[in-house]
């Protein structure tokens, strides 16, 4: 059956449509369709369309008629026709963009004319075009609770524009070819940080990385103490050529974003309000030489205290408690140059089927016993692990008021999907 054949015989129906996906269309398709449709559409709330290729700028805006449309969903290649969209009820917004240039002005526009806008999440892979755009310009968008930009570039020259006074949630990510160099903008110098986006006060941090078969991802997350989010993350796609280790293969790259994300933490103007840091890496070190350079770098969590509670949710403590392990022998244990001040909790999450070795053992009681000869004693260690590692508790009991053990898993923090 011919397309306009189906045009036809849906038509008389289009009042009833409640929901309307394009997959993998063309524009002139979907343009046909919206022509063909131009009656009202009462009932329509979601629209999805997955559009490529070029045609003539529509002469009409597309769907007008759904004027109590709630989502809206573009996943657009080539010409985007975004000022051809305007759906004033509109409350999730997801956009996807890939062309060679890319005009920030319509994005504006179009979310301007969207006031009740709760989620908002962009992505865009073209070279972004602000010339038209004055830089005072900001559009508030009161409602959102959500907004993400994903892009080459990190979004910085849309986040400016955009401002989102009730946002819970504010995600920043920079996603790249594994093979390109890493840039010294991942996480940026908090003066280039609009103040709209920074919380009055925070008292969290949480750092991490996910690996996946494809993607390797670097969360830095600052936390407020109602729960909202800044997050930057740094993705590195690995794309056609497939590693068998990638820890191994990408290492160099891993030392740069780690330091570069201390760095971030180190300079942030409310470092010191800061009672929480959760780090979570599921990765084991090959290189001793990498490890030192890391553990090095990682002597910089120093600056920060005192702190209620250090989840380290990692698969090589070494990382963290390097100057204590069985690598140094006890007597050149740097006691009075601690990796972290003042902790009043300790909790360290083991890998499922993976217990803690004699090792990193040790490298715990020398550093809880660093911590008390200090006079920064902690209050509370807590393990969450499936294998309890045998006389911890006795072993700890001189230095340390509270030693706990729980089967429960806890989840890492800034890893839900964008």
């Amino acid at each position: 059956m011919g397309r306009a054949n189906i045009l036809a015989l849906l038509s008389p129906h289009a009042q009833q449509f409640r929901s309307l996906d394009f997959v993998f269309d063309f524009w002139s398709n979907v343009r046909k369709f919206s022509e063909a449709i131009s009656g009202p559409l009462p009932l329509l709330r979601t629209l999805k369309i997955d559009a490529i290729g070029t045609t003539n700028s529509p002469s009409l805006p597309l769907f007008s008629g759904a004027v109590n449309l709630k989502n809206l969903f573009l996943d657009l290649e080539g010409a985007t026709f975004l000022n051809h969209f305007t759906f004033p009820n509109l409350t999730t917004f997801e956009f996807s963009a890939v062309d060679d240039e890319f005009p920030i002005s319509q994005l504006l526009n179009f979310l301007e004319a969207s006031p009740t806008l709760q989620t908002v999440r962009i992505r865009i892979d073209a070279e972004l075009l602000l010339g038209d755009v004055p830089p005072e310009r900001v559009i508030v968008l009161p409602n959102v609770e959500t907004f993400s930009v994903i892009g080459g570039e990190l979004g910085y020259g849309i986040t400016p524009h955009i401002s989102c006074p009730s946002a819970r949630r504010v995600s920043l990510v920079r996603e790249q070819d594994a093979e390109v160099e890493v840039p010294r903008e991942i996480f940026p110098a908090w003066n280039t940080i609009d103040p709209r986006y920074m919380a009055s006060t925070i008292d969290k941090i949480a750092f991490g990385i996910t690996i996946g078969e494809d993607l390797v991802s670097f969360s830095l997350s600052f936390i407020s103490p109602g729960s909202a989010t800044l997050e930057f993350s740094y993705r590195m796609i690995k794309g056609d050529e497939v590693y068998n280790e990638p820890t191994y293969e990408l290492g160099w790259k891993y030392n740069e974003v780690f330091e570069r994300a201390l760095e971030a933490i180190r300079t942030h103007p409310l470092l010191s309000n800061i009672k929480c840091l959760h780090i979570w890496d599921r990765r084991h070190f090959f290189s001793p030489h990498r490890l030192v350079r890391m553990a090095t770098a990682a002597r910089g969590f120093r600056f920060m205290g005192p702190l209620e509670e250090l989840v380290l949710d990692i698969d090589d403590l070494r990382l963290f408690l390097f100057p204590f392990s069985n690598s140094l022998p006890e007597s050149q244990v740097p006691t009075e140059q601690g990796t972290f001040s003042s902790i009043k909790g300790l909790i360290i999450a083991d890998q499922p089927n993976d217990p803690l070795d004699e090792e990193c053992i040790v490298a715990i009681v020398r550093f809880v016993r660093s911590q008390y000869m200090r006079g920064v004693p902690l209050e509370r260690v807590v393990f969450h692990t499936e294998f309890p590692p045998v006389g911890m508790a006795e072993r700890l009991e001189p230095w340390v008021d509270t030693v706990h053990f729980s089967g429960e898993m806890i989840s890492a923090d800034g890893q839900d999907s964008i």
